[in-house]
């Protein structure tokens, strides 16, 4: 009997850590064979920057080495495509199946749609990764609770996301996890290239060291929006990181609204690049416009995208000086955790200083912390 190993993900875009994960598992339950089943995104969806067909024929490349077929299952369903669902038809189209996930996702079993549904059409395997390497424990409870048939694959992934590579290839970097076949493909097709004009723009504005550090903001708000699941849009989140400090630099006022009591203060640059995001980069969302004119002060009630990037900014990977890495070592363990311990850092260093506070950051500080 031929056993089909079955992966599916959106893979936006593949990357070799799915390809050296679908080998181990097809060696570890003795698959003959590997469907990949890209997930089915709607043009409007924005989870997803390249269409169906693209990713499609990116994961022919990408997994083209294990012979594996791409079966567009979801796209011919078009709605309601949870595992529970889907797992039962494949069943029938291949026969014997196993469904391969990683770790991180068993870890999270009571929020899947009917899970006794996706453990009763087959058996699973579970592929470890960095930060879900002991997954004994989801293992028993879901073998104990959804009578579950696991095998565990003998291979620990690294901790590389979609996110992450699709975030390096938008600001023109080439990610050493991209297959170098799907990277053919990326760069015939001039995918990921949409804000090249405005990164150019960017960069026209700052100095090296700034627009690296404008760079690291994107990835670590974009790493901490998938790790912590915070629901962030992806390219909001993207362009609020990158254009965050895009007036730093450039402080004229030209005649833009700014709070009259941020003139000539540290935090000037965060109003004005509100503004000149708007003006000069076209950008007309307001939760992007916020997260940027909020991003060093913080403030009362902020939004998801808002903590995101003040967070990010404050936690990048270029900020080496001590608390910066406990910090971030605490926000990539507890996301909410590690926004209020960098405001605290942040009003206890201002504080200090005993040059005063801009308001904004008391009421910030009195919001989160003291009436925590």
């Amino acid at each position: 009997m031929i056993k089909t190993l079955v992966f599916g993900g959106a893979f936006d875009p593949p990357h070799s850590e799915h390809v050296a994960m679908c080998k181990a598992a097809m060696r570890d339950v003795g698959a003959d064979r590997l469907v990949i089943v890209p997930t089915y995104l709607p043009p409007h969806k924005s989870a997803g920057m390249l269409t169906f067909e693209q990713r499609v024929q990116l994961c022919e490349a990408a997994f083209g080495e294990l012979g594996a077929v791409v079966d567009p299952i979801e796209r011919e369903r078009e709605g309601n495509n949870y595992s529970a669902l889907v797992l039962p038809e494949l069943k029938r189209k291949y026969g014997a199946i196993v469904y391969l996930i990683g770790g991180d996702s068993l870890q999270y079993i009571d929020t899947w749609y009917r899970p006794s549904d996706v453990f009763k059409a087959c058996e699973i395997a579970v592929a470890p990764r960095e930060g879900y390497e002991d997954i004994s424990a989801a293992s028993k409870r879901a073998e104990s609770e959804y009578g579950a048939r696991i095998t565990v694959v003998n291979y620990v992934g690294k901790d590389v996301a979609s996110s992450s590579l699709k975030a390096e290839l938008l600001l023109g970097e080439e990610p050493e996890r991209i297959p170098t076949s799907v990277m053919k493909i990326i760069e015939e097709q001039g995918l990921f290239e949409q804000y090249f004009p405005l990164i150019a723009k960017l960069k026209s504005y700052q100095s090296d060291e700034l627009f690296a550090h404008s760079k690291a903001v994107v990835k670590r708000a974009v790493d901490f929006n998938s790790k912590h699941h915070l629901g962030q849009d992806f390219e909001k989140t993207f362009l609020a990181a990158i254009l965050h400090d895009n007036a730093k630099q450039r402080p004229s006022l030209d005649g833009l609204d700014v709070p009259s009591d941020s003139i000539g203060s540290p935090v000037l640059h965060q109003f004005l690049g509100a503004e000149k995001a708007r003006r000069d980069f076209g950008i007309t969302d307001k939760e992007i416009l916020d997260a940027i004119r909020y991003h060093t002060t913080a403030r009362a009630g902020m939004s998801g995208l808002e903590k995101l990037i003040y967070t990010a900014d404050s936690l990048s990977d270029d900020r080496m000086y001590a608390p910066i890495p406990e910090l971030r070592r605490i926000a990539i363990r507890d996301f909410e955790e590690g926004f209020k311990a960098t405001l605290k850092f942040t009003y206890e260093k201002l504080a200090a200083r005993g040059k005063g506070i801009y308001p904004l950051t008391v009421e910030a500080y009195k919001f989160y912390i003291e009436n925590d």
